[in-house]
């Protein structure tokens, strides 16, 4: 073994045990064995970068950090379980389905019409729950320069579905009940 191999394994052993016992305590018993992998991988990965003697303050920090994410995604899968379950609740039978149907394709459809570099910027404002900051940090921009980006793609978005609903609009037939023919 060599030494950060050493340097790990000697924070895990000093440490391992209490970065579990936080863990326990802020997400339960049965999710603490992962935020301790989590941690130590992060761990692993910066190694260099972690001062001799202050180890332990840190190791605490990426603790915390890693729950508070796993807070984050939790608390988002549970805003889109409870989204996905009140869209997936017909309200007026089977015609609320029908349009339902009808909604998601046609923005699946004005989606699809978008460059990719404009979905990739509407899929991560609506749909992974970040902040602006976090949302730019990911797509690698500046704050500003994601709010122009997020700006600009929610028009190009808006005239697409537009354009898909006025085509549809056009092309349904002027009877109202085709059995009543």
């Amino acid at each position: 073994m060599g030494e950060p191999e050493d340097r790990l394994a000697e924070l895990f052993r000093r440490h391992a045990d209490d970065i579990h016992a936080y863990a326990a305590w802020r997400v339960g018993h049965q999710e603490a064995s992962d935020v301790v992998g989590e941690v130590f991988l992060v761990a692993w990965r910066s190694l260099g970068r972690v001062r001799a003697g202050q180890e332990r303050a840190w190791l605490f920090g990426v603790a915390r950090n890693v729950v508070l994410a796993r807070r984050r995604h939790g608390a988002a899968s549970a805003d889109l379980r409870e989204r996905l379950a009140t869209l997936a609740v017909p309200e007026a039978g089977p015609d609320r389905l029908a349009d339902d149907v009808a909604l998601r394709d046609q923005v699946r459809r004005a989606l699809d019409a978008l460059p990719e570099r404009d979905r990739e910027v509407l899929v991560t404002a609506s749909w992974f729950d970040l902040s602006p900051a976090e949302a730019a940090r990911v797509l690698g921009v500046s704050r500003p320069a994601y709010l122009v980006r997020l700006h600009r793609a929610r028009n190009r978005f808006r005239a697409a579905y537009l354009l898909i609903t006025k085509a549809e609009a056009d092309a349904r037939p002027t009877v109202a009940d085709p059995l009543a023919v």
